[in-house]
């Protein structure tokens, strides 16, 4: 019966699975002591200085609807970036930034392209609106091809989605590789850059983003206050594009999808250099580590510029997984991000690390 009744994209939507909870997992296998390393949060937990704005918002204005444009937070973050307020559209998580997009722009039969390994979230709302996904293959190396992508380009494509750093590999498109992406592209195709990673980038060829903004109107940049700072949990990403972009998106919005926790969380957060600091050199030292233990362990992997890594287990991945977990060490397959062959673990704190090396070596 409800077969019948849903939409029919809706019902042949598959399902989103995330990355295993702590609770499940204590629930499933009876362990206590659990490390998550699936999902790519923040090892070192929540900005300090966030976490003292939302106490005090909790114990005062819980009781009170959120302010519904958040324009204080607009304001800093425009002004953190060098653009104008009306350039900037925050929502409950990049996620819901992402769904957002898709329903204020995507029409049944229209095609979205993006690449065939990346973030789940691009075919989810395609699928969603009823638009046509074109998934452009990955090189052999796990690089996205650009060139591919413009090739792909019709006259139905709405929009073009690049994850970069890219996830689940953590490799990035540079800054001539985009440029040259969107002097191809017709500008009546949207184009999406999904900087969620951007913070962890030590490459001087990423590209420079911001830059691109003011020459191409079809430019729709997103970020999140999850991972560098965090507030993974209290859900804050924006997205950075044109006035009638952004104008169009708001038009389309809940009213109210950014809590106040968030709201006053985020801001605060924007003046936490110190948090930043330790989380960006905790990222680093994790990135040497991994690459050393995994290099000596003669395991195959990607180079990243996120805060995880992907290693290539080829048919041993469910394999390592299932074992890692029974060790109490959540990690993620990449089947559902079109790498049937890798495993990606996010970096976490130093002790986190070498238990996750460890039982790597144990189950191999």
């Amino acid at each position: 019966m409800i077969e019948t009744l849903a939409r029919k994209c809706i019902f042949e939507h598959p399902d989103y699975i995330p990355g295993k909870p702590v609770e499940e997992v204590k629930k499933e296998l009876g362990l206590s002591d659990i490390i998550k390393l699936a999902s790519n949060e923040n090892p070192l937990g929540t900005s300090p200085l966030a976490l003292k704005a939302m106490q005090e918002e909790l114990m005062t204005n819980t009781c009170r609807y959120p302010v519904s444009l958040c324009p204080e937070l607009a304001r800093k973050i425009a002004q953190r970036l060098g653009v104008r307020p009306s350039q900037i559209y925050i929502d409950n998580g990049e996620d819901a930034v992402i769904t957002m997009f898709g329903l204020t722009f995507f029409n049944p039969g229209e095609e979205i392209i993006t690449s065939s390994l990346t973030f789940a979230a691009y075919a989810n709302i395609a699928a969603k609106m009823g638009a046509r996904l074109i998934k452009v293959p990955a090189t052999e190396n796990g690089d996205i091809d650009l060139e591919g992508v413009a090739r792909a380009v019709s006259d139905r494509t709405k929009a073009i989605f690049i994850c970069n750093p890219n996830n689940p590999t953590g490799k990035i498109v540079t800054h001539a590789e985009v440029t040259t992406l969107l002097n191809k592209v017709p500008a009546n195709v949207l184009v999406v850059l999904d900087e969620a990673y951007i913070d962890f980038v030590d490459d001087v060829n990423y590209p420079r983003s911001l830059d691109l903004l003011s020459r191409y109107p079809n430019l729709l940049l997103m970020r999140t206050f999850s991972k560098v700072y965090g507030l993974a949990g209290i859900r804050c990403g924006y997205a950075i594009a044109s006035d009638d972009i952004v104008r169009m998106m708001l038009k389309a919005r809940e009213p109210f999808p950014v809590n106040r926790l968030a709201q006053v969380g985020a801001l605060a957060a924007l003046d936490d250099t110190e948090f930043r600091e330790r989380t960006l050199k905790n990222n680093c030292d994790a990135k040497k580590y991994f690459y050393n233990a995994l290099d000596r362990m003669g395991i195959a992997y990607y180079r990243t510029c996120g805060n995880f890594i992907c290693i290539k287990l080829k048919d041993r991945v469910n394999e390592v997984y299932e074992k890692l977990l029974k060790k109490g060490i959540i990690t993620r397959p990449c089947a559902g991000m079109g790498d049937p062959e890798g495993l990606r673990i996010t970096f976490g704190t130093q002790q986190e690390n070498e238990r996750a090396v460890k039982a790597l070596k144990e189950c191999l």
